[in-house]
Formats: C-alpha cells, structure tokens, sequence
C-alpha cells in the first residue's frame, strides 16, 4: 500500500500545483483529497498549506470515521465534505475545492451554473449551486448528501459564497472538472454581461 499512496500524494501534489499556478485558488485557502486504492482510507491536504506548497510531508491520511492515520499536522477543516461525498458516492476516487472567484460570484444569486458550451454539457452536466453559510460542518454535510441523492452523477457543484467542489474518478478528473466550472462560470458572466450592456443601448 505504500506505493499506492505515495503515487496518490504525487497525483495530488500535480493537481494543487496546477489549480496554483492558473489561479484557481490562491493564498492557502482550498483543499483536496484522493481515496487510497483498495481502502476506505483518505489522503487530504493539511490544514493551512496552500496548493502551491503541497508535498509528500503535509498531507494527511484518515479512516471513514476522520481519524488520523498518518501525518503530523491537521487536515482541512472541510474534511467532513469530503467523507460525505466520498461515502455516497463509491464512483468519486478525487475531490478538489477552490474558491474561485467567477464561479463565487456566478452562484451569488443563481440556483445553478448555466451550461452554455457543449463542452460543459458533455464533460459535466448540471453544476448546482447548494445555500449553507458555514463550511465543513453537518448543516453543509447534510446539504451535500441531499444534493448527491439528487443527482446521482454529480461531476461538481458551488457553494454559494465560498466555492466549487469538483468530483472525479481520480483527482487529476477531480482538478479538471474544477477548472471547467470556473471556465463556465466565466463565460456565463460574460454573456450577462453583454446582455446587460446591450440592453441599456
């Protein structure tokens, strides 16, 4: 198992530098995650790292229950989310969270992300936004098991003021699927954009 998990970290480590480097998320706010092969174990990012300092040393590995099993620091705050997630849905191996800006300021007074490319509909599907102020708490927990009962394929969703939460097979899927509901959150903003400046003509 061990090289399982050190390829895991290693996977992990290229996602949270990529996110970093296109300014997906910046500071050290975000977080991320990955299922250990063959396990119920989960490997996420330690708690006040940002995605540009991430390595073999400050991730931290638990069991279903949150217990640490490896790793000397805490692990993210949000990681109630993310055994949520992972216990409904057996499918979803990667997990990345960012707070994004476009699609923060989209979900501000939308029930969903608009699918206005045909590479959005085909790689995602709907991008719902859920309403919890907290973050990683039950109240949050409980709106993302309601929400994944719902739509049973999930490949992200927002939280309203804080951010995208991007499911996949692996994490490396996870980041990507990240990535495109920023770049539909951007287009849609646009596109109201130019509605609203050719409405006023």
């Amino acid at each position: 198992m061990k090289d399982e998990i050190e390829k895991l970290k290693e996977e992990m480590i290229a996602g949270a530098s990529r996110a970093y480097q296109i300014r997906l998320q910046t500071g050290n706010g975000g977080n991320l995650s990955g299922r250990v092969p063959g396990t119920d174990q989960i490997i996420i990012k330690g708690s006040g790292y940002s995605f540009g300092e991430c390595n073999l040393d400050n991730f931290v590995r638990v069991n279903p229950d949150g217990e640490v099993l490896e790793g000397t620091g805490k692990p993210s705050r949000e990681l109630l989310t993310h055994l949520t997630i992972y216990r409904i849905r057996p499918d979803v191996h990667g997990l990345c969270h960012t707070h994004s800006p476009r699609s923060v300021a989209y979900a501000d007074d939308a029930s969903e992300i608009p699918l206005l490319t045909g590479h959005s509909r085909s790689k995602l599907g709907p991008i719902p936004v859920i309403r919890v102020e907290e973050q990683g708490t039950e109240a949050v927990s409980q709106a993302v098991s309601e929400l994944l009962k719902e739509y049973v394929k999930l490949g992200a969703f927002v939280q309203a003021t804080h951010g995208i939460f991007g499911l996949g097979k692996n994490v490396t899927q996870a980041e990507h699927n990240a990535e495109l509901v920023e770049e539909t959150a951007q287009i849609a903003l646009l596109v109201r954009l130019k509605k609203a400046f050719l409405s006023c003509k």
